[in-house]
């Protein structure tokens, strides 16, 4: 637990304030009448009293110095100006005490000015210019410190996790301004077209903007691109990963596991990957070979690839005994269900000529934006938008190593929001370790804790949690178990307490210390959607105010890119396209045809 040996606020408040007074009625009684006389000497042109103010009121009061009419008026002036000054000032505390938030107290208990040198613009900039990245953005965007005003951010070599509930601005304070804030090629996860709409038109004037939306959550034309994710599959190893993606994105989280058929489906699925990928099969080919167990062409295109040990494996699992044969087969159908999809597979097989095919390699290399959207729960998409974020960030990986000092030469940001329902990012806790020193940096946000123990285990989440160098609580967050976490994190500090006693006649003054929580379980629980506090590591943990765009220096620019997306106005301009766009009757999704090749209706522009 950690402790402040700070003394209370009020403490100290108090203390300032019988000092202040006693300074301000010094000024008053000294100050007051040598300023009067000697104005008032220059405006009658008379000799100037004595320079010693203690002299000159001791003069005053001996009749030794004379008093004029000219030095009254000049007293009253003064009177009138200095308690217009007291005004004014009494006024700006209360108007700044009613803006301040009960949270707020704990401010002086927690992280210094000095403690936040490294987040300010001035200490990211200076690590970006020693990372080699200047000209760009000094860092992801957080919000302001409280204690001191100043704007937040976070290093290009810093992972982050937010953990915040619903309606507490996730997508205004964070998602939209650190998608804005991107140097280079930026991921983006979400569940709602929200994002896409106000950072689009701003992300397009860097790069391309591709929109992979296969269950039509934003059915925005413009943009849109198709994977395959068997162009991810260049060896068994990448078709076993491939597969415990799937398989792990398909799960219902908390669902229980059987062993043996499921472990045996999911390397099912990774031989089939192979197979289809080395024959050049759409990927709908192997819920076809999932269907049906006897048909050995998988089996022949293993053994002709030289992959003689994965095809021996698939014979054998295809000749185990009916019930058991059926039991990791049916497994291997469910964990793979979202290819029975029609509206799904036409994002992932050969589209009509002139849409082009996303490429993570290339993307990494540019400064572009992949909008990754999906629905939650039944039917979702979340194993094709997991499988194709794995994709891009082992490209970004691959690009790093390539590249000088192990780091990409501009930062990549994915920014993963709703992770736990429609990301699902498979032994993303171990990537958290080192990503950040390739110049890969991830934001993952999640609605509580207990989601991402749903996705990555007790021991994953808290991997992940430690891991990331910025951790962040924006409440809405029920969980007592978590929120005491909290609370013994942030610490608590020492309030010193001053009693008074009289005992015939003789008054004594004694001070104790008290052990106060300096942010409560309660008090995170009911933390204002305008507060959140931040855990870097390192560093004492500090009261932030996140900044939603409408209030930050980009509001014009983001009203205008939803403006120019609405899609209940009008179509957007200024836009230029790779290909012209299709008549309305071209964007009706096309029958599939027998060799299960779908065409989608797509359109890839770039901006």
């Amino acid at each position: 637990m950690v402790r402040s040996r700070r003394q209370s606020a009020s403490t100290r408040n108090g203390e300032a304030i019988l000092g202040f007074g006693f300074t301000g009625l010094v000024l008053v009684v000294l100050g007051g009448p040598w300023v009067a006389m000697h104005v008032a000497a220059r405006i009658d042109n008379t000799p100037s009293p004595k320079n010693n103010p203690v002299a000159l009121v001791a003069g005053l009061w001996q009749g030794t110095t004379i008093w004029t009419t000219t030095a009254t008026l000049v007293a009253v002036v003064v009177c009138v100006v200095v308690l217009g000054c007291v005004t004014a000032a009494a006024w700006g505390v209360n108007h700044s005490h009613r803006h301040r938030k009960a949270a707020d107290r704990a401010t002086p208990h927690m992280a210094r000015a000095a403690d936040l040198e490294h987040l300010s613009e001035q200490g990211a900039k200076a690590k970006a210019k020693r990372l080699g990245i200047e000209g760009h953005s000094a860092g992801v965007p957080l919000g302001k410190a409280v204690l001191t005003g100043r704007p937040l951010f976070s290093s290009w070599e810093d992972m982050l996790v937010l953990i915040a509930g619903p309606r507490t601005s996730k997508t205004t304070a964070y998602a939209i301004p650190q998608t804005l804030g991107a140097p280079g090629p930026c991921v983006v996860t979400s569940n709602k077209r929200d994002v896409l709409d106000a950072t689009r038109r701003s992300r397009s004037a860097l790069g391309q903007v591709s929109v992979f939306d296969p269950q039509g959550v934003a059915r925005e034309p413009q943009g849109q691109c198709w994977w395959n994710p068997l162009s991810y599959v260049t060896d068994e190893t990448k078709a076993e990963k491939l597969a415990a993606q799937f398989a792990a994105s398909a799960r219902t989280p908390g669902a229980r596991t059987d062993a043996y058929f499921d472990s045996e489906a999911e390397n099912l699925i990774g031989l089939l990957l192979l197979a289809a990928a080395e024959h050049g099969d759409p990927i709908i080919q192997i819920y076809s070979w999932l269907t049906r167990p006897s048909d050995e062409a998988a089996i022949r295109i293993l053994e002709g690839a030289r992959y003689i040990l994965q095809a021996e494996s698939l014979y054998a699992l295809s000749h185990l005994p009916d019930k058991q044969r059926e039991g990791v087969y049916g497994s291997a159908r469910s964990l793979m269900g979202w290819l029975r999809s029609r509206s799904i597979v036409q994002w992932v097989t050969q589209p009509m000529a002139h849409i082009s095919e996303f490429s993570p390699a290339a993307f990494v290399r540019n400064r572009q934006t992949l909008y990754l959207l999906s629905r939650e729960g039944a039917g979702s998409a979340g194993p094709l938008i997991a499988a194709l974020t794995v994709a891009v960030v082992e490209a970004a990986e691959e690009y790093a190593t390539a590249s000088r000092g192990g780091r990409m030469p501009v930062p990549m940001l994915c920014v993963l929001d709703e992770a736990a329902n429609i990301c699902r990012f498979k032994n993303l806790d171990s990537y958290y370790s080192h990503f950040g020193s390739r110049g890969i940096i991830i934001n993952t946000i999640l609605q509580n804790w207990a989601q991402g123990e749903e996705v990555w285990g007790r021991g994953g989440m808290e991997k992940l949690w430690s891991a990331a160098n910025i951790k962040i609580y924006g409440g809405g967050v029920d969980d007592d178990r978590f929120l005491r976490r909290l609370s013994d994190l942030i610490g608590q500090y020492d309030q010193v307490m001053t009693s008074e006693s009289l005992h015939k006649g003789s008054r004594t003054r004694s001070r104790s210390i008290q052990e106060r929580t300096i942010l409560t379980v309660s008090e995170l629980r009911e933390l204002p959607p305008d507060r959140a506090v931040v855990f870097p590591s390192g560093t004492p943990a500090l009261l932030m105010e996140p900044v939603p765009w409408f209030r930050g220096p980009q509001r014009a620019q983001v009203q205008a890119s939803i403006n120019a997306f609405d899609p209940t106005g009008p179509a957007p301009s200024g836009t230029s396209s790779s290909a012209s766009s299709p008549a309305p009757d071209k964007l009706r999704p096309a029958e599939p045809t027998a060799t299960h090749n779908v065409s989608a209706w797509q359109v890839d522009t770039e901006q």
